[in-house]
């Protein structure tokens, strides 16, 4: 019985080879989105689970000091022995932090601007990074060094390198280190980021992320209260200040607490988006499938009538539509895997992800596939068979109509879905131009050069004033560091017990006129002011009036004057209070490039560092790509959401042109009629797309609704964002419907053209 329905089937589906091919594309575009989601966001979750004693690890936070609501990953060195040695359940701990300004050296070659950290010698007891060469219970001891394969191969031009030198050059160290392992990638997604590992004794280190591993996973809840009940705790504000919070290792990854430079992190939202969107293209290729497969079913009713009337049992109907439908679900899902192999680098490079073919073999992802075609499958069975058999032979034989209207409205569905889409992506895409672009409130045109610690100050005097005198640069300043990550932050008691936070700068007397800052009252400092200035933000927090003269609240110092308010960050974060002090001897310095291309500026400035510090490596930072970085799970959200809105429309028009096919070809003779009573081309063209375009028009009533709440619910992560007018909603549904239309254009175009005498010759 089977080899006979699928014979019969085989030699339906050739006989509609129309339907079959869109069916089986609209299918495997459908697989394919959800065989790279589902692995990505499975590989996503699994974060750190590569980890032999993951479920005995946890991250320890504290209380921010500074004020603001919630956690920081930083733990003081101190708090090693206090918790290994008060706390039974404590059977180890261990501490990162990076080392700033770095740059490994051999005698060929050198690699800046790494990402060094310093840890304690039980990392590896914690961590289970694959080591491929050497390695060993000191591989961490001092004068140690640990490198990724990757700069192991930078540096000597293969992974075989244990027992070789390098020099380290830091902030506050210069010292040559022994090799002595070298770590692959991690086989799955970490929280941790890393080129190299030393040991906390090589640089100057007070404090950085903790991870204690525990006895018993089950102590964590308790140990964490009994701690927070210790008057006596050490704390960054005096003992008993602080309190103390164990995350799960497994959930770093997904901890907003952090922020650390070698961390990364994703937020749970966009694992959730991800979800919703594989969810929405198999919606979409689903509805698809069910409504050409009873567009199939319906040219096919005077078979199954015939059928019936012979007495085919239910059992009968039910396994050649089984059979039927499998063979469309696995002839596409296996097309969908061969696209999906050749699709996982070009998926991995835009979004930036880590996914292989290893994942298809992973239970969950197995899991998740085979229930979603289970779901596909019995759905379609489900529904043809029971239309099948409720109706009559006699009913098969002549014109229904539900079938119209049920196709109508999936078909109104997967509009919805679409333009819901096409909203959010339309926003999406303004909000990030809106951060690439709106005003920061100063220069964003700016190239930092930090110079060598052990440079002498003169020396970059001498470096400020060589670069000042380059035609392409328009302003230099020796400063702290940049609005967007070369703040301080100090917290000022005030009188009333409460304090505040305040973002700290300090440059020379360039530093204004190089970020392009405003002041609106007072005046500049010089190396002779006594005083320091603030922004409008501090000036407001405090009520202040007639500001210029008053002390600052919380200090000695006195307004000097006042800057307009700038952003720091990113737009994410308000605007915070500000305040800028005289200080010409920093180790930045800013340089103003603006009206010049990168290409043109950065060689001129290479020379210029060359001619001063000789023996040191070139390193400098571009302060836009640094504010890009800031949104980074933003451009990673952008960059899904116009992938798949684009997918979910052709997914959607595959459907479109289907139906206007069948709708055109169903009512050829009626065109003719219409045709040789004087309508002309466009009159019916207009009465095919009539239809397709009032469902459009109502499927924008419930997405623009759905649309709107998202995107408002996303934008709330950005204190800086767009409005979202209205017409953006209305070019959402032109994009949507200029694209339907140009679809039905294909089928009904060549229906109008039809000779009247060619549809009624057979009448």
């Amino acid at each position: 019985m089977l080899r006979q329905n699928l014979t019969l089937v085989i030699r339906a589906l050739w006989s509609k080879r129309i339907y079959t091919s869109i069916i089986l594309l609209s299918l495997t575009v459908g697989f394919v989105c959800s065989n790279l989601l589902v692995s990505f966001l499975v590989s996503e979750t699994n974060a750190d689970s590569f980890h032999k004693n993951k479920a005995r690890i946890f991250q320890v936070f504290s209380n921010n000091p500074f004020g603001d609501e919630g956690q920081i990953p930083y733990i003081p060195d101190y708090m090693h022995d206090y918790f290994t040695t008060t706390y039974a359940e404590v059977e180890n701990m261990c501490q990162l932090a990076t080392i700033d300004r770095t740059t490994i050296s051999t005698e060929k070659n050198a690699l800046s601007d790494l990402m060094v950290l310093s840890v304690d010698s039980s990392f590896f007891t914690f961590f289970d990074f694959p080591i491929v060469a050497g390695g060993g219970s000191n591989c961490l001891a001092p004068g140690n060094i640990v490198l990724s394969r990757d700069k192991a191969v930078a540096l000597f031009g293969g992974p075989d390198v244990v027992g070789k030198v390098v020099t380290l050059e830091a902030a506050d160290t210069t010292v040559q280190l022994v090799v002595s392992a070298v770590v692959e990638k991690a086989p799955e997604r970490s929280h941790l980021v890393f080129d190299a590992l030393v040991n906390h004794a090589t640089s100057d280190w007070n404090g950085g992320a903790a991870y204690v591993l525990l006895a018993d996973a089950s102590m964590s809840q308790g140990l964490q209260t009994r701690i927070n009940k210790d008057t006596q705790r050490p704390g960054l504000l005096g003992p008993g200040t602080i309190d103390y919070h164990f995350a799960p290792l497994t959930e770093s990854y997904f901890s907003g607490f952090n922020k650390m430079r070698f961390m990364l992190t994703r937020s749970p939202m966009f694992i959730t988006v991800g979800y919703i969107v594989c969810g929405l293209i198999l919606f979409i290729a689903g509805f698809n499938f069910i409504n050409l497969f009873l567009l199939f079913w319906q040219s096919r009713k005077k078979e199954i009538g015939i059928k019936k009337t012979l007495g085919v049992s239910p059992k009968g109907l039910l396994e050649f539509s089984m059979v039927e439908t499998g063979v469309y679900i696995f002839a596409a899902y296996a097309l969908s895997l061969a696209v999906t192999f050749l699709m996982i680098p070009v998926f991995n490079t835009v979004l930036e992800a880590s996914v292989s073919t290893d994942y298809f073999l992973n239970v969950k992802v197995m899991s998740l596939l085979g229930m979603i075609l289970f779901v596909a499958g019995i759905s379609v069975v489900i529904l043809s068979v029971a239309k099948q058999w409720r109706m009559k032979p006699v009913s098969l034989m002549t014109k229904d109509s539900t079938t119209v209207r049920f196709n109508g409205f999936l078909f109104t569905m997967q509009f919805m879905v679409s333009i819901a889409l096409t909203v959010c992506t339309v926003t999406i895409i303004r909000q990030m131009d809106f951060l690439e672009n709106a005003p920061l409130g100063f220069n964003r045109n700016i190239i930092q050069l930090d110079a060598p610690d052990k440079a002498a100050d003169k020396d970059i005097l001498v470096l400020k004033q060589k670069v000042g005198a380059l035609s392409t640069v328009n302003h230099v300043t020796v400063c702290s560091g940049n609005p967007i990550n070369g703040n301080s932050m100090v917290r000022y008691d005030l009188e009333n017990g409460e304090f505040y936070s305040p973002n700290i700068f300090s440059g020379d007397d360039d530093f204004l006129k190089t970020l392009n800052l405003e002041l609106v009252e007072g005046e500049l400092l010089t190396e002779h002011s006594k005083g320091k200035l603030v922004n409008q933000k501090l000036i407001r927090l405090f009520n202040l009036k007639n500001p210029v003269g008053q002390r600052i609240p919380g200090t000695k110092d006195i307004i000097r004057g006042v800057v307009k308010d700038f952003t720091c960050s990113s737009f994410k974060q308000e605007i915070p209070p500000v305040i800028i002090s005289y200080y010409n001897e920093g180790r930045a310095l800013l340089v103003d490039f603006k009206g010049h291309g990168l290409a043109e500026v950065m060689p001129q400035l290479q020379r210029q560092w060359r001619s001063v510090f000789p023996e040191s490596v070139f390193t400098y930072r571009i302060i836009q790509e640094d504010l890009m970085k800031k949104y980074k799970e933003d451009t990673f959200f952008y960059r899904i959401m116009i992938a798949f809105s684009g997918v979910s429309i052709v997914l959607s028009c595959f459907g479109l042109f289907a139906l206007s096919w069948a709708v055109t070809e169903a009512r050829t003779k009626e065109m003719g009629i219409r045709k040789v009573l004087g309508a002309t081309s466009l009159d019916i063209l207009n009465l095919l797309t009539l239809l397709f375009t009032k469902r459009i028009a109502l499927a924008f009533v419930f997405a623009a609704p759905i649309g709107y709440y998202l995107m408002s619910q996303w934008l709330t992560r950005f204190a800086n964002r767009i409005e979202m007018d209205a017409w953006i909603f209305v070019l959402s549904v032109i994009l949507v419907a200029v694209v339907a239309v140009l679809t039905l254009s294909l089928q009904t175009v060549k229906a109008t053209l039809t000779n009247p005498v060619d549809s009624l010759k057979n009448e």
